[in-house]
């Protein structure tokens, strides 16, 4: 992508915008008959509403207004950039955008999607974006409900289950109306351009005071149009996006003095990466997505991190989740050989797989102990920490809690068989279904169930003991230790990377407050130079 005036090539930051957000190369998102959508879009009455960089970041649950857009009809969901600062000095890394409109619920319905009909406005929209997803108000959507299509209440009753087919546009609605012992099965398919969505949630049970809908309420129905002026959009506040403000809270904590109170904040001192630039509703088998093939694509054929990682330059990069290592690793393993994330599994067969450590485990080993890649080629020069994170998308993932592996445990349950039975009692012993882990409950180490249990099996606890907000924290208070992490009194945000960067000020578009970091006026590395970095880096992985 050049400039047709200057013919003078672009910066990379600025050509991922164009190369990303148009990017239509893995068919099975963009071949034939796209396996999801479509979905609500929308785009904005001007380039760079004030509203959007403006936003403040909230652990709460929020919905709220943020202002009135074009509603564009429905369509897919254009592949994702990085959000935030490009020079920020934290960098999470994820596995991809989820696609929330995919889920058969009120706010399935009415999630929605930028469609932006200017690169100017895409890349405005990344550059601000916080902790927040858009959606559309519930009735604008039922008001676009294709007539003769809507399932109509027949009686106050509750939506018990909405089972929808993970690679087929079909759904099977359980519902049961009061006074009647019979659930009812309502099968419903659709087309991808006129899209089935469910208006009522799950009743995790019947419950005669609290009923799931009342008669005549539209349960659902199949939608069509959405095209309408002056729609008012509404900022969400989002779990995924949220995780790390409670890391940075954190970390101000540790730290104190000037830090205490110094607005940093997502998309100023931490940017959000996906490995994947396009949407799904997941990432795993259920889903029947074609993985190795998709990362090939995105990440190795066309290196879209790669590229944005040798212009950031982060300071710390969290990689979220096993998934997102591996993926990190089919590029990066060659240059964080101190890192040992994988074991050895035999089969009964003789054949071996590596396979991803406990992430737990992996989380202690790179909070604990510095962890770092680093490429060095010709002049240039990247050394980032890395920090390995349980998945942001789950609460759970983030409450203190002791973790048993499953011979641990069954030594534990053997040897404290009196403990355990306390523990039952308060309800600390939690369930796990992707390994063999047992998590025990544990709020702090100074937890008023200490005192029920025996010293002993306190200790155990307490050997296995995780506070996984405290040891991002930590790890974060180890690089500013290190004077790799700075804060910078003047901006009140932590010191940028060293590196130009021109993606807020360029010779396409201006953002109205420039770049507060004047990265601006620092002279770009070599286009030539860059992108030879970028191959010899995608290039590694395939000389081991």
């Amino acid at each position: 992508m050049k400039n047709k005036q200057s013919q003078k090539p672009l910066p990379i930051e600025v050509q991922l915008v164009n190369n990303v957000k148009n990017c239509r190369t893995c068919q099975w998102f963009w071949g034939g008959t796209p396996p999801y959508g479509n979905f609500p879009v929308f785009d904005w009455n001007e380039d760079f509403p004030e509203e959007i960089r403006n936003q403040k970041q909230t652990t709460e649950s929020v919905t709220k207004p943020v202002l009135k857009v074009k509603a564009c009809g429905q369509g897919q969901v254009d592949p994702g950039i990085m959000h935030g600062c490009r020079k920020a000095p934290i960098m999470t890394v994820g596995i991809n955008p989820n696609m929330t409109s995919y889920f058969s619920s009120s706010s399935g319905a009415r999630w929605c999607y930028p469609k932006f009909s200017k690169n100017a406005r895409y890349a405005y929209y990344y550059r601000h974006h916080n902790v927040y997803q858009e959606s559309l108000d519930l009735n604008f959507i039922k008001e676009n409900v294709v007539k003769g299509t809507a399932i109509i209440a027949k009686n106050d009753g509750w939506l018990l289950d909405a089972d929808r087919s993970s690679d087929h546009r079909w759904l099977l609605l359980t519902i049961q109306y009061a006074g009647e012992d019979k659930k009812r099965e309502i099968e419903v398919a659709w087309t991808d351009d006129l899209r089935f969505v469910v208006f009522v949630d799950r009743s995790h049970k019947v419950d005669p005071d609290k009923f799931g809908f009342l008669k005549g309420d539209i349960i659902g129905g199949k939608i069509e149009g959405l095209e309408k002026e002056d729609v008012q959009l509404y900022e969400n506040s989002t779990g995924y996006y949220q995780r790390y403000v409670y890391v940075l809270e954190a970390f101000k904590k540790l730290i104190g003095g000037d830090m205490s109170n110094a607005p940093l904040s997502i998309a100023e001192d931490v940017a959000q990466h996906d490995m994947i630039a396009c949407a799904s509703p997941g990432w795993s088998s259920k889903y029947d997505i074609p993985t190795e093939k998709i990362t090939k694509n995105c990440v190795v054929d066309h290196g879209y991190l790669v590229s944005q990682l040798i212009q950031s330059k982060p300071s710390v990069i969290v990689i979220v989740g096993g998934s997102s290592l591996k993926m990190f690793a089919q590029v990066f393993a060659p240059f964080m050989k101190d890192l040992d994330y994988q074991y050895i599994t035999t089969d009964s067969k003789g054949n071996s797989t590596k396979e991803i450590k406990e992430i737990y485990q992996l989380l202690k080993e790179t909070t604990e102990r510095e962890k770092f890649i680093h490429i060095k080629i010709d002049n240039y020069e990247l050394k980032s920490r890395i920090v390995i994170s349980p998945h942001f998308s789950y609460s759970s993932n983030f409450v203190e809690q002791s973790r048993l592996s499953e011979s641990a445990w069954q030594a534990f349950e053997s040897d404290f068989s009196e403990d355990v039975k306390i523990l039952n009692k308060e309800k600390r012993i939690k369930t796990n279904s992707w390994n063999d882990i047992t998590p025990i409950q544990i709020y702090g180490k100074d937890d008023k169930i200490k005192k029920k249990l025996s010293v002993a099996a306190w200790n155990v606890l307490m050997a296995y003991y995780y506070d996984p907000l405290l040891m991002l924290a930590k790890a974060l208070e180890q690089e500013y230790n290190a004077n790799r992490l700075i804060f910078d009194k003047k901006i009140k945000h932590l010191k940028r990377p060293e590196g130009s960067c021109q993606f807020c000020v360029n010779e396409l578009w201006k953002f109205p407050d420039g770049c507060p970091y004047g990265k601006e006026k620092e002279t770009p590395l070599n286009e030539s130079k860059q992108k030879k970095i970028i191959q010899q880096v995608i290039a590694a992985d395939f000389k081991r």
